[in-house]
């Protein structure tokens, strides 16, 4: 699983959006003409940020959920192996 959990790109994803909208307070007011870029850059960025964490989330669901499943027994009281 490692020492980030499965979310380093996650991580990297959110990192670059967030280092993309401070560059974008400081790029535009020099040069309007990259307001287009960042306007469509960033909330990109951030979408995919999120659907990392959401992605990420279902999938550490669905895993846990089949690594701990209850025995099954049968009426005689013994465990069926599966």
């Amino acid at each position: 699983m490692g020492y980030l959990g499965n979310n380093l790109a996650t991580l990297v994803c959110g990192v670059f959006a967030a280092v993309l909208t401070g560059l974008w307070y400081v790029m535009v007011p020099m040069f309007s003409v990259l307001d287009i870029v960042f306007l469509m850059a960033v909330p990109i960025m951030w979408f995919l940020t999120f659907m990392c964490w959401i992605v990420q989330k279902g999938t550490d669901y669905s895993h846990h959920e089949k690594g701990s499943h209850k025995p099954t027994y049968t009426p005689e009281g013994k465990i069926v192996k599966q």
